[in-house]
């Protein structure tokens, strides 16, 4: 045990005084910061000469040559549009092209017939979709238009246009539309970490062992408290970096949660039911671990730090294949499929792939029992064997040995 605290705290430690890893942890709770304050940033800083409140309202000129009462068209715009105000006017194309043109004001609205306007705009952003509202704007206008023509009066014209569809929906399951983003994000979460720390593991084992330091460290400590020691203290680093990103978020996201009102996806995001959480933080604590010990055995059998991407290549490939298999049934909404419940029992996809039934579909407690059984007991019979191929993988240099070799070794 001292010996595996020892090996534990240096590569723990090592992490911690790593300048790279700590730059990478403090760049990316700033780019958190900076992206969760954005609402912020925009509202204190974006002026208008107008005198309108900063951030909040925009200035459209409105003019109206069918409408007799143009007070109810300016009333229809601003209760479709209420971000926007409308100011009614009288001038001509070429004037209101100028308005606009200099900034005067944001755009300008033309209703020349019904069931046709014109648009004037300086220009048009990727994200802009005015157009859209007015056209449904201008779809009401038209029929309350053709309403009035036929004789029908003010109030019944009001009352057709107003009518409202009132529903209650039931969910006695779980809301897919709801659970996607943050279902998404953790497990894409879980990828990025086994890849990143996983080749790190391995990199470390694997420079060992190109300098001979392996050697002296086998000869004075256990391999399994060798390979222990250094996939915990990985591990550990790499729990609180995502700690330290994902909390410093959560923290940027309460202090500008005002800002992000409305915004179902960010509110989705930061409001993950507490024993969704928890699963997460399970699979990906047990997932980790499992493609960490095989990191960690496949860096010991290369010579050298320069056969580590061949070496790890059928690792990579087997979690590629998992992820993928796990995205696109999330994607397609099946994500109760039978590839998905024999991929939640297998220790290489159950991480991901149960994590993602637990989140979006049905899953029975025993199902769930029975995955995580499965996935702690193969975790440690992994680290058992990984210790015990860091123990051959001393011995081996030059080509890399084939899996047949390796296993007669281990026989």
């Amino acid at each position: 045990m001292k010996q595996f605290r020892t090996i534990f705290q240096f590569e723990f430690l090592s992490y911690l005084k790593n300048k790279v890893f700590i730059s990478i942890t403090i760049g990316m709770i700033i780019a958190m910061g900076l992206l969760l304050s954005i609402p912020r940033i925009v509202t204190l800083f974006d002026s208008n000469d107008k005198g309108q409140p900063s951030g909040t309202v925009s200035s459209i000129l409105l003019v109206d040559e069918v409408a007799t009462d143009t007070n109810t068209t300016l009333q229809l715009f601003g209760e479709a549009m209420p971000h926007k105000h409308f100011l009614l006017s009288g001038q001509s194309i070429e004037e209101l092209k100028q308005s606009v043109s200099q900034e005067e004001y944001e755009s300008a609205i033309v209703i020349t017939q019904p069931n046709q306007y014109t648009h004037i705009v300086k220009s048009i952003s990727m994200g802009d979709h005015s157009t859209n509202l007015i056209d449904q704007v201008m779809l009401e206008y038209a029929q309350a238009t053709q309403m009035t023509q036929a004789g029908v009066s003010a109030q019944v014209t009001n009352e057709i246009l107003n009518t409202t569809i009132i529903s209650d929906t039931i969910n006695i399951g779980k809301d897919q539309t709801e659970n996607f983003l943050y279902t998404y994000i953790l497990v894409f979460a879980l990828y990025m970490a086994i890849l990143l720390y996983g080749q790190m593991v391995s990199t470390s084992v694997a420079s060992e062992k190109s300098s001979r330091a392996m050697e002296l460290l086998i000869t004075s400590a256990k391999p399994s408290n060798l390979i222990f020691g250094k996939v915990m203290g990985t591990g550990l680093a790499g729990i609180l970096q995502f700690v330290s990103i994902f909390g410093s978020a959560s923290i940027f996201f309460n202090l500008n949660k005002s800002y992000w009102v409305g915004n179902m996806s960010i509110d989705s995001i930061f409001n993950i039911p507490l024993p969704i959480l928890l699963y997460a933080i399970m699979f990906f604590i047990l997932g980790f671990f499992l493609y960490c010990f095989l990191y960690g055995a496949v860096g010991s059998l290369a010579s050298k730090v320069e056969d580590i991407n061949t070496s790890t290549l059928p690792i990579n490939l087997i979690f590629i294949v998992a992820f993928m298999i796990v995205i696109t049934s999330m994607s397609s909404g099946d994500v109760d499929s039978t590839l998905m419940v024999v991929a939640s029992y297998i220790p290489f996809t159950s991480p991901m792939a149960m994590f993602a039934r637990i989140s979006m579909g049905e899953v029975a407690t025993i199902e769930v029992v029975i995955s995580v059984a499965i996935l702690i007991i193969s975790t440690g019979v992994i680290g058992y064997i990984s210790a015990k191929i860091y123990k051959i993988g001393v011995l081996l240099y030059g080509k890399p040995p084939k899996i047949l070799e390796v296993l007669k070794a281990l026989k």
